[in-house]
């Protein structure tokens, strides 16, 4: 073989092989695939729509748990009253005052601190001192929603009312006064946890069929019970304004569940 023949065969011999053509993807393949990424997504979706329901069923959790408190309260004051009643000892009837208006004190504390995320349900006051009532949405389209009307359980005229002991328990009048006024609170503190617990009890079935739908992702508050980490806002003329003046702007509920819950402003006790 003659040189030159020799050099073009080598150089035919180190050409490169065309590029083989990668494998394409079958239609099934494609379909599995967008198939999977949609279910990612929905799984997202709900994961991050349960976080935000979880949030709110803790605000409502936090109010039941001071309302909890404030029952206790209401029965020790009971008894405070009932033993002064008994009692014709003016000294130790004063002593008994004395407690009962540290309870009423206490119950006001009480409610003062049940915030959470900077909601708080039972003082009577407007939620960002614009609503009386706290709106938690179901799903991401705002078609389905529960208002969670806020009610006053604080001891003043416009809660509880409470009256404090003027006679320090000397006048018999006003120990049967005041224990019919704790008598009605009782009964008004019980309707209030009742609708609590059935709103945090519809709310807990729709993070219940949020969490099938998020698959393995955990559906988290994402503020604890009782916590409230924001710094509260200062107060400003409508914020502390009370709900039974504002009653012409109290939200209704709209929701497509059949929740059967009754808004409420705090004025009437």
């Amino acid at each position: 073989m003659r040189l030159s023949s020799l050099l073009k065969y080598r150089q035919k011999s180190k050409r490169p092989l065309p590029p083989e053509e990668e494998p394409r993807a079958g239609k099934s393949a494609i379909k599995r695939a967008l198939r999977h990424s949609a279910a990612a997504s929905n799984y997202r979706s709900a994961a991050i729509l349960g976080e935000r329901i979880a949030t709110a069923l803790s605000t409502i959790e936090t109010a039941v748990l001071a309302i909890d408190v404030v029952s206790d309260r209401l029965r020790e004051a009971a008894g405070l009253v009932e033993s002064a009643r008994i009692t014709d000892n003016l000294a130790r009837r004063e002593l008994l005052a004395g407690r009962y208006d540290d309870v009423r004190s206490e119950i006001d504390a009480t409610v003062g601190a049940a915030a959470h995320n900077r909601v708080n349900l039972i003082n009577g006051l407007l939620i960002g001192g614009r609503s009386a009532a706290f709106n938690i949405a179901l799903d991401d389209d705002g078609r389905s929603d529960i208002a969670v009307g806020v009610v006053n359980l604080t001891t003043g005229a416009r809660g509880l009312a409470l009256s404090p002991p003027r006679t320090g328990f000397s006048d018999d009048a006003e120990i049967a006064m005041i224990l019919a006024e704790i008598d009605l609170s009782q009964t008004r503190l019980a309707e209030v946890s009742l609708r609590f617990a059935d709103h945090a009890a519809f709310i807990a079935d729709r993070l219940a069929r949020l969490q099938i739908l998020a698959g393995n992702a955990p559906i988290m508050a994402g503020l604890p019970t009782g916590a409230d980490a924001a710094e509260p806002a200062e107060p400003d003329d409508d914020r502390t304004r009370p709900l039974d003046l504002l009653s012409d702007e109290f939200p209704r509920s709209r929701s497509n569940e059949n929740t059967d819950f009754d808004d409420e402003a705090l004025g009437s006790v």
